[in-house]
């Protein structure tokens, strides 16, 4: 796990610097001797700028990040340099909350023994896995994957877990508009055209709602229907260029409504764009499969 997110540490600490929980991914612990020099920088910070206005604190070849709920516990993680930090943060702040709602009785009677936190052990573990799951299937995105947005789920975290703070925090204008422009039926690709972002941008602000659990992800897979008159003579009406007739002649034994369309354009040794510009060229002649790479469900 620790490989895949570059996470190297996690732990919580009480605003004076008093350890309460430390879950290292790799057995060593090094947050225990950058402690007090992070501890002094968040000091200085704090006297000119304001405490909140700091999120990570760089060191060599690691990074420090950090939540401080309310300005009471605060929550750390170690990362490798390079490591996905705003996916990270939405990570960190989902484990904050578990560890707040868990031990609230404890933490409000300042119990400061380690060992009455010691069992979120088992709760990182299965956080970790989630996570894991979750960047399984967001290596999965493609220019013509089609992002859904489950409305009611992110109704409720953006009721009850201020998601929209972080996201604006996080991506500002650029992660909004790609937000409005998750309608359930545009591709990655057709998102990109739509709001002049990148497609690396819009896939991290992806990333970013699916460890929040609010998007579905599906594949486009077009089928076409077997050799028939009535479509040699669709084909004759549309009046395909040479070029896109002979392409589409050799794509259409592929489109079983199974394959993507880069599985598709892998085979004929072609890009990606150029099937699915042919393809729709044909318009209801070509159904577009929707198929369900994974549900990424918030685990409770």
């Amino acid at each position: 796990m620790a490989n895949r997110l570059r996470i190297q540490e996690f732990m919580v600490i009480t605003p004076g610097g008093v350890p309460l929980f430390h879950h290292s991914f790799n057995r060593v612990r090094r947050l225990d001797d950058l402690l007090s020099g992070f501890l002094s920088a968040i000091s200085s910070f704090a006297t000119e700028f304001g405490e909140r206005s700091v999120k990570s604190i760089s060191f060599e070849g690691s990074e420090i990040l950090y939540e401080q709920p309310e300005y009471k516990e605060i929550f750390l993680f170690l990362v490798e340099s390079g490591a996905p930090v705003r996916l990270l943060r939405a990570v960190l702040k989902d484990l904050s909350r578990k560890f707040l709602s868990k031990y609230r009785k404890e933490l409000d009677n300042d119990v400061c023994i380690d060992e009455a936190y010691s069992d979120f052990e088992d709760e990182v573990r299965r956080a970790m896995t989630f996570y894991e799951g979750v960047l399984s299937t967001t290596t999965s995105l493609t220019s013509f994957v089609i992002p859904i947005i489950w409305r009611n789920l992110l109704e409720a975290a953006i009721e009850s877990e201020g998601l929209l703070d972080e996201f604006h925090r996080d991506f500002g204008r650029a992660g909004s508009s790609v937000l409005e422009a998750i309608d359930g039926k545009s591709t990655i690709n057709e998102i990109s055209e739509k709001t002049q972002i990148e497609e690396e941008e819009i896939i991290e602000v992806i990333e970013y709602l699916a460890i929040w659990g609010v998007v579905q992800i599906v594949k486009l897979c077009p089928a076409m229907r077997e050799d028939d008159m009535r479509f040699d003579s669709y084909l004759d009406l549309v009046g395909l260029p040479s070029r896109d007739y002979q392409l589409l002649k050799r794509a259409k034994p592929l489109c079983n409504g199974h394959r993507t369309i880069e599985e598709i354009a892998h085979r004929l040794d072609v890009s990606a764009e150029r099937v699915h510009e042919v393809l729709v060229k044909l318009g209801d002649e070509v159904d577009w499969k929707l198929v369900e790479i994974q549900s990424v469900p918030k685990y409770d």
